[in-house]
Protein backbone atom coordinates (compact mmCIF):
# COMPACT_ATOMS: atom_id res chain seq x y z
CA UNK A 1 0.00 0.00 0.00
CA UNK A 2 1.29 3.69 -1.27
CA UNK A 3 1.97 5.61 1.54
CA UNK A 4 -0.62 8.21 2.72
CA UNK A 5 -0.37 11.71 4.11
CA UNK A 6 -2.28 10.36 7.69
CA UNK A 7 0.88 8.01 8.17
CA UNK A 8 3.56 10.41 7.00
CA UNK A 9 6.05 10.83 9.88
CA UNK A 10 9.81 10.82 8.42
CA UNK A 11 10.59 12.96 5.32
CA UNK A 12 14.10 11.96 3.70
CA UNK A 13 16.12 14.75 1.39
CA UNK A 14 18.56 13.63 -0.63
CA UNK A 15 20.75 16.77 -1.47
CA UNK A 16 21.96 19.03 1.17
CA UNK A 17 22.17 21.54 -1.62
CA UNK A 18 20.73 25.14 -1.19
CA UNK A 19 17.41 23.47 -2.03
CA UNK A 20 17.47 20.24 -0.05
CA UNK A 21 18.96 22.58 3.08
CA UNK A 22 15.76 24.45 2.56
CA UNK A 23 13.39 21.73 1.98
CA UNK A 24 14.35 19.78 5.08
CA UNK A 25 14.37 22.88 7.41
CA UNK A 26 10.40 23.22 6.58
CA UNK A 27 9.97 19.77 6.59
CA UNK A 28 11.40 19.44 10.78
CA UNK A 29 9.79 23.05 11.32
CA UNK A 30 6.54 21.42 9.89
CA UNK A 31 7.05 18.84 12.80
CA UNK A 32 8.48 15.70 10.45
CA UNK A 33 11.25 13.54 11.48
CA UNK A 34 14.03 14.66 8.63
CA UNK A 35 16.69 13.18 7.35
CA UNK A 36 19.32 15.21 5.09
CA UNK A 37 21.63 13.02 3.18
CA UNK A 38 24.68 14.01 0.67
CA UNK A 39 28.35 12.42 -0.29
CA UNK A 40 30.11 15.19 0.70
CA UNK A 41 30.14 15.59 4.75
CA UNK A 42 31.72 19.06 4.57
CA UNK A 43 28.51 19.96 2.57
CA UNK A 44 26.08 18.56 5.17
CA UNK A 45 28.26 20.65 8.11
CA UNK A 46 27.53 23.57 5.93
CA UNK A 47 23.59 22.44 5.57
CA UNK A 48 23.35 22.63 9.24
CA UNK A 49 24.95 26.02 9.67
CA UNK A 50 22.97 27.10 6.98
CA UNK A 51 19.39 26.09 8.23
CA UNK A 52 20.50 26.85 11.95
CA UNK A 53 20.97 30.32 10.59
CA UNK A 54 17.86 30.27 8.43
CA UNK A 55 15.79 29.04 11.74
CA UNK A 56 17.47 31.86 13.59
CA UNK A 57 16.00 34.71 10.88
CA UNK A 58 12.64 33.42 11.20
CA UNK A 59 12.69 33.94 14.91
CA UNK A 60 14.41 37.45 14.42
CA UNK A 61 11.48 38.10 11.72
CA UNK A 62 8.70 36.80 14.16
CA UNK A 63 7.88 34.07 11.93
CA UNK A 64 8.22 31.09 14.37
CA UNK A 65 9.11 31.30 17.94
CA UNK A 66 12.74 30.22 19.26
CA UNK A 67 10.81 26.71 20.89
CA UNK A 68 9.15 26.03 17.92
CA UNK A 69 12.99 26.25 15.59
CA UNK A 70 15.07 24.35 18.61
CA UNK A 71 12.23 21.60 18.22
CA UNK A 72 12.69 21.42 14.80
CA UNK A 73 16.21 21.25 14.65
CA UNK A 74 16.35 18.54 17.01
CA UNK A 75 13.94 16.48 14.35
CA UNK A 76 16.42 17.00 12.12
CA UNK A 77 19.54 14.51 11.35
CA UNK A 78 22.52 14.57 9.36
CA UNK A 79 23.90 11.39 7.60
CA UNK A 80 26.28 10.50 4.58
CA UNK A 81 24.70 7.28 4.86
CA UNK A 82 21.42 6.50 1.89
CA UNK A 83 19.96 3.94 3.21
CA UNK A 84 20.05 5.44 7.32
CA UNK A 85 18.54 8.65 5.82
CA UNK A 86 15.96 6.80 3.57
CA UNK A 87 15.42 3.32 5.52
CA UNK A 88 12.02 4.29 7.41
CA UNK A 89 10.97 7.16 5.29
CA UNK A 90 7.53 7.28 3.96
CA UNK A 91 8.24 10.37 1.56
CA UNK A 92 11.50 10.91 -0.09
CA UNK A 93 12.43 14.12 -1.89
CA UNK A 94 15.76 13.76 -4.14
CA UNK A 95 16.96 17.72 -4.67
CA UNK A 96 20.76 16.99 -6.29
CA UNK A 97 21.85 18.84 -9.14
CA UNK A 98 19.70 19.57 -11.74
CA UNK A 99 21.21 17.07 -14.66
CA UNK A 100 18.99 14.37 -15.14
CA UNK A 101 21.68 11.21 -16.14
CA UNK A 102 22.48 12.04 -12.13
CA UNK A 103 19.18 12.09 -11.05
CA UNK A 104 18.00 8.87 -12.61
CA UNK A 105 21.29 6.80 -10.81
CA UNK A 106 19.77 8.52 -7.62
CA UNK A 107 16.39 7.14 -8.05
CA UNK A 108 17.60 3.62 -9.10
CA UNK A 109 19.61 3.82 -5.74
CA UNK A 110 16.55 4.92 -3.96
CA UNK A 111 14.23 2.28 -5.15
CA UNK A 112 16.55 -0.07 -3.64
CA UNK A 113 17.16 1.77 -0.12
CA UNK A 114 13.34 2.82 0.79
CA UNK A 115 10.55 1.09 2.16
CA UNK A 116 8.07 -0.26 -0.45
CA UNK A 117 5.14 1.91 0.35
CA UNK A 118 7.21 4.94 -0.03
CA UNK A 119 6.05 7.71 -2.34
CA UNK A 120 9.35 9.05 -3.86
CA UNK A 121 9.86 13.06 -4.98
CA UNK A 122 12.11 14.74 -7.36
CA UNK A 123 12.64 18.21 -6.72
CA UNK A 124 13.12 19.88 -10.67
CA UNK A 125 12.46 22.84 -12.52
CA UNK A 126 11.62 21.06 -15.22
CA UNK A 127 13.56 17.63 -16.12
CA UNK A 128 11.87 14.71 -17.39
CA UNK A 129 9.99 12.66 -14.53
CA UNK A 130 8.67 10.37 -16.42
CA UNK A 131 12.03 9.02 -17.00
CA UNK A 132 13.30 9.24 -13.94
CA UNK A 133 10.07 7.35 -12.61
CA UNK A 134 10.61 4.44 -15.42
CA UNK A 135 14.39 4.14 -13.71
CA UNK A 136 12.09 2.41 -10.85
CA UNK A 137 10.20 -0.75 -10.29
CA UNK A 138 7.40 1.73 -8.80
CA UNK A 139 6.79 4.68 -11.42
CA UNK A 140 3.07 4.77 -10.07
CA UNK A 141 4.94 6.25 -6.57
CA UNK A 142 7.12 8.92 -8.58
CA UNK A 143 5.72 12.71 -8.22
CA UNK A 144 7.27 16.32 -9.27
CA UNK A 145 7.70 18.75 -6.34
CA UNK A 146 8.99 21.89 -7.92
CA UNK A 147 10.33 24.25 -4.63
CA UNK A 148 11.01 27.54 -5.51
CA UNK A 149 14.20 28.99 -4.00
CA UNK A 150 14.71 29.86 -1.03
CA UNK A 151 11.95 27.38 0.22
CA UNK A 152 11.74 28.53 3.85
CA UNK A 153 10.40 32.02 2.42
CA UNK A 154 9.08 31.16 -1.41
CA UNK A 155 5.26 30.13 -0.67
CA UNK A 156 4.53 27.93 -3.39
CA UNK A 157 5.41 23.84 -5.09
CA UNK A 158 3.92 22.55 -7.87
CA UNK A 159 3.31 19.08 -7.93
CA UNK A 160 3.71 17.45 -10.94
CA UNK A 161 2.37 14.06 -12.40
CA UNK A 162 3.09 11.60 -14.66
CA UNK A 163 1.16 8.96 -16.81
CA UNK A 164 1.95 6.76 -14.20
CA UNK A 165 0.61 8.96 -11.38
CA UNK A 166 -2.22 8.05 -9.75
CA UNK A 167 -4.29 10.78 -8.25
CA UNK A 168 -3.97 9.51 -4.93
CA UNK A 169 0.03 9.68 -4.93
CA UNK A 170 -0.63 13.01 -6.27
CA UNK A 171 -3.26 14.24 -3.77
CA UNK A 172 -0.92 12.86 -0.80
CA UNK A 173 1.98 15.10 -2.19
CA UNK A 174 -0.44 17.91 -2.22
CA UNK A 175 -1.33 17.21 0.81
CA UNK A 176 2.46 16.88 2.60
CA UNK A 177 2.58 20.65 0.82
CA UNK A 178 0.28 22.35 2.85
CA UNK A 179 0.94 20.51 5.84
CA UNK A 180 4.47 22.64 5.09
CA UNK A 181 2.33 25.32 5.09
CA UNK A 182 2.70 25.34 1.80
CA UNK A 183 0.94 26.31 -1.11
CA UNK A 184 0.25 23.22 -3.98
CA UNK A 185 -0.32 23.81 -7.50
CA UNK A 186 -0.73 20.65 -9.66
CA UNK A 187 0.79 20.26 -13.05
CA UNK A 188 -1.44 17.08 -14.30
CA UNK A 189 0.60 16.29 -17.41
CA UNK A 190 4.77 15.87 -17.32
CA UNK A 191 5.73 18.53 -19.73
CA UNK A 192 8.89 20.62 -19.73
CA UNK A 193 8.90 23.75 -17.55
CA UNK A 194 6.10 22.42 -16.08
CA UNK A 195 3.57 25.60 -15.49
CA UNK A 196 5.55 28.47 -14.08
CA UNK A 197 9.00 28.00 -15.72
CA UNK A 198 6.36 27.58 -18.91
CA UNK A 199 5.53 31.06 -18.43
CA UNK A 200 8.41 32.39 -17.95
CA UNK A 201 9.86 31.52 -21.19
CA UNK A 202 7.78 33.76 -23.59
CA UNK A 203 8.24 36.43 -20.74
CA UNK A 204 11.89 36.91 -22.10
CA UNK A 205 11.82 35.55 -25.34
CA UNK A 206 9.13 37.56 -26.70
CA UNK A 207 10.89 41.04 -26.03
CA UNK A 208 14.35 39.14 -27.01
CA UNK A 209 13.12 39.15 -30.37
CA UNK A 210 11.78 42.22 -30.42
CA UNK A 211 15.38 43.82 -29.82
CA UNK A 212 16.35 41.92 -32.15
CA UNK A 213 14.52 42.68 -34.87
CA UNK A 214 15.00 46.84 -34.03
CA UNK A 215 11.74 47.51 -32.93
CA UNK A 216 12.04 48.53 -29.12
CA UNK A 217 15.04 48.93 -26.94
CA UNK A 218 15.61 46.37 -23.81
CA UNK A 219 15.41 49.95 -21.41
CA UNK A 220 11.80 50.47 -22.99
CA UNK A 221 10.39 47.55 -22.21
CA UNK A 222 11.77 46.71 -18.84
CA UNK A 223 10.66 50.03 -18.01
CA UNK A 224 7.23 49.29 -19.23
CA UNK A 225 7.38 45.96 -17.86
CA UNK A 226 8.58 46.86 -14.22
CA UNK A 227 7.06 50.48 -13.98
CA UNK A 228 3.33 49.81 -15.92
CA UNK A 229 2.93 46.66 -15.21
CA UNK A 230 4.48 46.38 -12.01
CA UNK A 231 6.86 42.68 -12.47
CA UNK A 232 9.16 42.56 -9.82
CA UNK A 233 11.88 42.96 -12.53
CA UNK A 234 11.97 43.46 -16.64
CA UNK A 235 12.73 40.26 -19.08
CA UNK A 236 16.12 41.66 -19.67
CA UNK A 237 16.79 42.65 -15.75
CA UNK A 238 15.29 39.38 -14.75
CA UNK A 239 17.68 36.85 -17.48
CA UNK A 240 20.69 39.04 -16.61
CA UNK A 241 19.45 38.09 -12.60
CA UNK A 242 19.39 34.29 -13.23
CA UNK A 243 21.77 34.07 -15.78
CA UNK A 244 19.02 32.93 -18.21
CA UNK A 245 21.00 33.61 -21.03
CA UNK A 246 23.77 31.25 -20.98
CA UNK A 247 20.83 28.78 -19.34
CA UNK A 248 19.02 29.30 -22.56
CA UNK A 249 22.01 28.70 -25.01
CA UNK A 250 23.08 25.40 -23.44
CA UNK A 251 20.13 24.41 -22.60
CA UNK A 252 18.33 24.57 -26.11
CA UNK A 253 20.40 20.82 -27.25
CA UNK A 254 18.39 19.32 -24.20
CA UNK A 255 15.07 19.44 -26.13
CA UNK A 256 15.87 17.33 -28.47
CA UNK A 257 15.58 14.13 -27.48
CA UNK A 258 12.32 15.70 -24.82
CA UNK A 259 9.57 13.58 -26.16
CA UNK A 260 7.31 14.97 -23.68
CA UNK A 261 3.88 16.43 -24.30
CA UNK A 262 4.16 20.21 -25.63
CA UNK A 263 8.04 20.05 -25.83
CA UNK A 264 9.66 23.24 -27.55
CA UNK A 265 11.38 24.19 -30.50
CA UNK A 266 15.30 24.54 -30.37
CA UNK A 267 15.62 27.60 -31.72
CA UNK A 268 17.16 30.48 -29.40
CA UNK A 269 16.67 34.34 -30.34
CA UNK A 270 20.45 34.98 -31.81
CA UNK A 271 20.66 38.10 -29.74
CA UNK A 272 21.24 35.08 -27.01
CA UNK A 273 23.92 33.57 -28.88
CA UNK A 274 25.42 37.29 -29.47
CA UNK A 275 25.65 37.72 -25.65
CA UNK A 276 26.64 34.32 -24.70
CA UNK A 277 29.96 34.41 -27.12
CA UNK A 278 31.21 37.48 -25.37
CA UNK A 279 30.36 35.68 -22.03
CA UNK A 280 27.93 38.05 -21.18
CA UNK A 281 25.62 35.87 -18.91
CA UNK A 282 24.65 38.37 -16.73
CA UNK A 283 25.08 39.93 -12.82
CA UNK A 284 27.73 36.65 -12.32
CA UNK A 285 29.98 37.97 -15.09
CA UNK A 286 29.19 42.08 -14.56
CA UNK A 287 27.50 41.85 -17.76
CA UNK A 288 24.82 40.64 -19.86
CA UNK A 289 21.95 42.45 -21.42
CA UNK A 290 23.20 45.57 -19.11
CA UNK A 291 26.89 46.38 -17.95
CA UNK A 292 27.27 45.71 -13.92
CA UNK A 293 30.41 46.88 -13.01
CA UNK A 294 30.30 47.83 -9.26
CA UNK A 295 26.65 48.39 -9.78
CA UNK A 296 24.37 45.60 -8.17
CA UNK A 297 20.93 46.54 -10.52
CA UNK A 298 20.87 48.02 -14.01
CA UNK A 299 19.73 51.55 -14.46
CA UNK A 300 16.47 51.35 -15.84
CA UNK A 301 14.33 55.18 -16.54
CA UNK A 302 10.96 55.20 -15.02
CA UNK A 303 9.21 56.69 -18.15
CA UNK A 304 12.01 54.98 -20.67
CA UNK A 305 8.43 52.77 -21.57
CA UNK A 306 5.67 55.26 -21.91
CA UNK A 307 5.57 54.53 -25.44
CA UNK A 308 5.28 50.91 -25.49
CA UNK A 309 2.35 48.56 -25.79
CA UNK A 310 3.23 45.59 -22.73
CA UNK A 311 0.28 43.43 -24.11
CA UNK A 312 2.79 42.53 -27.03
CA UNK A 313 4.36 40.84 -24.01
CA UNK A 314 1.58 39.71 -22.53
CA UNK A 315 -0.36 38.32 -25.21
CA UNK A 316 2.17 35.39 -26.23
CA UNK A 317 2.23 34.24 -21.97
CA UNK A 318 -1.80 34.26 -22.00
CA UNK A 319 -1.66 32.15 -24.85
CA UNK A 320 0.85 29.55 -23.17
CA UNK A 321 -1.56 29.62 -20.45
CA UNK A 322 -4.55 28.93 -22.43
CA UNK A 323 -2.46 26.17 -24.18
CA UNK A 324 -1.87 24.57 -20.29
CA UNK A 325 -6.10 24.22 -19.96
CA UNK A 326 -7.10 23.88 -23.24
CA UNK A 327 -4.99 20.49 -22.62
CA UNK A 328 -6.00 19.70 -19.17
CA UNK A 329 -2.16 20.55 -17.94
CA UNK A 330 -3.64 22.56 -15.19
CA UNK A 331 -6.30 24.45 -13.98
CA UNK A 332 -7.15 28.63 -14.36
CA UNK A 333 -6.57 28.85 -11.23
CA UNK A 334 -3.74 27.03 -11.17
CA UNK A 335 -2.29 28.69 -13.57
CA UNK A 336 -2.40 32.48 -12.11
CA UNK A 337 -1.79 30.94 -9.18
CA UNK A 338 1.88 30.14 -9.82
CA UNK A 339 2.42 32.87 -11.30
CA UNK A 340 1.77 35.32 -9.02
CA UNK A 341 3.44 33.27 -6.02
CA UNK A 342 5.74 31.53 -8.01
CA UNK A 343 7.00 34.75 -10.11
CA UNK A 344 5.52 37.53 -7.60
CA UNK A 345 3.64 38.31 -11.04
CA UNK A 346 1.18 41.83 -10.19
CA UNK A 347 -1.49 39.60 -11.42
CA UNK A 348 -2.09 35.64 -13.19
CA UNK A 349 -2.23 35.81 -16.93
CA UNK A 350 -5.69 34.24 -17.78
CA UNK A 351 -6.80 36.90 -14.77
CA UNK A 352 -5.04 39.29 -17.03
CA UNK A 353 -6.82 38.20 -20.20
CA UNK A 354 -10.13 38.56 -19.18
CA UNK A 355 -9.19 41.95 -17.74
CA UNK A 356 -8.66 43.39 -21.32
CA UNK A 357 -10.22 40.64 -23.30
CA UNK A 358 -9.98 37.87 -24.82
CA UNK A 359 -10.63 39.27 -28.44
CA UNK A 360 -7.79 42.00 -27.59
CA UNK A 361 -5.07 39.33 -26.48
CA UNK A 362 -6.06 37.93 -29.66
CA UNK A 363 -5.21 41.25 -31.82
CA UNK A 364 -2.38 41.33 -30.62
CA UNK A 365 -0.59 37.49 -30.66
CA UNK A 366 -1.82 37.42 -33.91
CA UNK A 367 0.46 40.72 -34.76
CA UNK A 368 3.12 38.77 -32.77
CA UNK A 369 3.07 35.63 -34.83
CA UNK A 370 3.35 37.75 -38.00
CA UNK A 371 6.69 38.82 -36.96
CA UNK A 372 7.81 35.31 -36.54
CA UNK A 373 6.77 33.91 -40.29
CA UNK A 374 10.34 33.23 -41.49
CA UNK A 375 10.92 31.34 -38.02
CA UNK A 376 10.16 28.16 -36.82
CA UNK A 377 8.60 30.02 -33.72
CA UNK A 378 5.49 30.62 -36.03
CA UNK A 379 3.68 27.67 -34.17
CA UNK A 380 4.68 27.97 -31.20
CA UNK A 381 3.18 31.90 -31.05
CA UNK A 382 -0.09 31.21 -33.06
CA UNK A 383 -3.43 31.59 -31.31
CA UNK A 384 -4.50 28.49 -29.76
CA UNK A 385 -8.17 27.18 -30.38
CA UNK A 386 -9.01 27.93 -26.68
CA UNK A 387 -8.05 31.56 -26.60
CA UNK A 388 -9.85 31.51 -30.31
CA UNK A 389 -13.17 30.85 -29.03
CA UNK A 390 -13.24 32.88 -25.98
CA UNK A 391 -12.50 35.65 -28.13
CA UNK A 392 -15.42 34.35 -30.71
CA UNK A 393 -17.64 34.22 -28.18
CA UNK A 394 -16.63 37.03 -25.63
CA UNK A 395 -16.02 34.46 -22.94
CA UNK A 396 -13.84 34.73 -19.86
CA UNK A 397 -11.65 32.15 -18.30
CA UNK A 398 -12.77 32.68 -14.75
Amino acid sequence: MVAEIGNIETIAVIGSGQMGRGIAAVAALAGYETHLNDIDEAQLEEAQEQIEWSYEKSVENGAVTEAETDAAFERLTFTTDLKDAVGDAEFVTEAAVEQQSVKEEIFEDLDEATPEDAILATNTSGLNITRLAETTTRPEQVVGTHWFNPPMLMELVEVIMTEHTPDGVADTAEELIESFNKTPTLCKIDIPSFIVNRLMRPYGEGPAWMVYRGEHSIEEIDSAMKYQERFPMGPFELADFTGGIQLRVEGQEDHLEDDRPMSYDTEVCPILHQLYDKHRYGRKTDAGYYDYDERDEPTIAVDAGQGFDTLLVWAPIVNEAAKMVENDIASVEDIDTGACLGGNWPVGPLEKADEVGADVILEKLTEVASRHEDTNKLAETLPCDLLVEKAKNGETFY
